[in-house]
């Protein structure tokens, strides 16, 4: 796995050794980001989450989401994993890449979050598949303050899993790769 786009393309990222963990894709990342570079377009003004704010990288496992933010020039990115293993492996690659300075990596559960202290501009959740846990993270990192209505939301999943179904989620966008699912929205309190 590597960094697909921006200052550190081509660097070559851990990841959690097991089944736990299931990296996005480097092709879905790549088009992810395509696609998140224009994301000034569903906004009023000239806000682009990606290069406007904090990123956070929920169930973050080796922090690839988060890491290629800052490879393509987010400012900072919080990494959340419940697994020691995975907070390691996430800690050795934002060493490997030289940027203390921009991220850091905590032990968190996304469904039970510590409080913000600033909302984050975007958000990533890939959850494990099968588990139903983005309504309920989008809830509770909501509710601690990590988003509010200018924070976008970019959730992963199986296709066959259920959709967002939060009344106050707007979907932006939604694109389907193989067995990945990429929902992008802005939940609107």
């Amino acid at each position: 796995m590597r960094i697909v786009g921006g200052t550190h393309r081509g660097r070559l990222l851990n990841a959690p050794e097991g089944r736990d963990t299931r990296p996005t894709l480097d092709r879905v990342r790549e088009a992810l980001f395509s696609i998140l570079s224009h994301a000034s377009r569903w906004y009023e003004d000239d806000f682009n989450p990606l290069y406007d704010g904090v990123i956070l990288d929920a169930f973050a496992g080796s922090g690839a989401l988060g890491l290629e933010a800052i490879s393509r020039g987010a400012e900072r990115a919080v990494f959340f994993d419940n697994d020691r293993k995975a907070i390691a492996i996430i800690e050795q690659n934002i060493d490997t890449l030289r940027i203390a300075d921009q991220a850091s990596a905590r032990r968190a559960d996304a469904t039970k979050p510590p409080r913000a202290s600033t909302p984050a501009s975007m958000v990533f959740l890939d959850p494990p598949y099968g588990k139903d846990l983005i309504d309920p993270s989008i809830t509770a990192l909501a509710q601690a303050g990590w988003i509010n209505d200018n924070t976008l939301i970019v959730a992963e999943r199986d296709p066959r899993d259920p959709e967002i179904a939060l009344e106050d989620f707007y979907l932006c966008d939604s694109r389907k790769y193989g067995r990945c699912q990429i929902d992008i929205g802005r939940f609107i309190a």
